[in-house]
């Protein structure tokens, strides 16, 4: 992926009433502004999506007072939604084709819909609690989102130092999906001030297991050591793939020798990093199935936003129409 077609950009309305714009959540109000400004560096469109809850007929006595209730609700959304394009419309470098939808039902089910199959489409939602990613993900709707969406999916943490630019972390497995997260990272890097860094960490179970064979500590280290340098001679050869030179903050690698969950969330602490990048494993949208081992562990612990990418052959499980 080299660039983004449409920007779909989920705000949750207040928890309390009357709902203006200035109440809504940290995390959703920075989630339109990474929309607005991916879109006005790529030249896409933004969607600004708002699912309210059914109106239960039984709560509110009638069929009448409920309808009455849910377009009362739907009418003072749209109007935050408006306000949230004039606000940042102002502040892009050209005009951006934007649009606001309300709708109800499920959340993600809705911003799926407007997303739709594209790959090169970007969803984008803000996260429920300060300083972690738990709660959103984990049965809720940034959870269904990443297991259902072909296209990145964008879940945004409210940054603690929140200056003009992005520290990213890239995390490549040095597969195809893991190239496409250098492309993406890269794709950033060139639209938004962001501070590029790459990672691959070099598994060391198998490093272990050799040493349960009784090999010499001599081999054990050439092996290791042949193992680090093949790995980062070929994340600079899929580097080379990108425009990485063109990134005006420059592009730092990383390579790491551990449990991959472990060396990420050293580099994110180590490198203050605002945004990881990473991909997931999930083939053939197999129901339920999300990521592999090390990001399932990772995102009980994860304190920053997550861009995630999924492979090529994924394949949306659920009918959108």
């Amino acid at each position: 992926m080299h660039s983004i077609n449409t920007c779909v950009v989920g705000v949750e309305m207040p928890e309390s009433r009357p709902w203006i714009a200035a109440n809504i959540a940290p995390a959703s109000l920075l989630s339109v502004r990474q929309a607005f400004d991916v879109a006005d560096a790529m030249n896409a469109a933004v969607r600004i999506v708002c699912v309210l809850p059914a109106v239960s007929t039984g709560f509110f006595g009638s069929e009448e007072d409920a309808e009455a209730e849910s377009e009362a609700d739907q009418t003072a959304a749209m109007k935050i939604l408006a306000d949230l394009e004039v606000q940042h419309m102002e502040k892009t470098s050209r005009a951006i084709d934007v649009s606001s939808i309300v709708a109800s039902g499920q959340a993600w089910f809705e911003i799926l819909k407007v997303a739709g199959t594209d790959r090169n489409n970007m969803i984008i939602c803000g996260t429920r609690s300060k300083g972690a990613v738990t709660r959103l993900l984990f049965g809720s709707t940034g959870l269904k989102l990443l297991r259902n969406a072909p296209c990145p999916v964008w879940l945004v943490n409210p940054r603690i130092d929140d200056d003009a630019t992005l520290d990213v972390l890239a995390a490549t497995d040095l597969s195809e999906v893991g190239e496409d997260v250098l492309r993406i990272g890269v794709a950033l890097g060139q639209s938004l001030p962001v501070r590029l860094n790459v990672l691959h960490v070099v598994d060391d179970n198998l490093d272990r297991q050799m040493a349960r064979t009784g090999v010499s500590e001599e081999e054990l280290n050439e092996y290791r050591r042949k193992s680090k340098e093949d790995a980062e001679t070929t994340l600079h050869e899929q580097l080379s793939g990108t425009d990485y030179r063109t990134v005006a903050e420059g592009v730092q690698t990383h390579i790491a020798e551990g449990a991959a969950d472990g060396c990420i969330l050293s580099a994110i602490a180590e490198l203050d990093i605002d945004l990881l990048i990473m991909a997931t494993s999930g083939r053939g949208g197999i129901p339920g199935m999300l990521f592999g081992n090390t990001a399932e562990r990772l995102l009980r612990e994860l304190p920053c936003s997550i861009l995630a990418i999924k492979p090529d052959d994924f394949e949306c499980p659920v009918k959108l129409d």
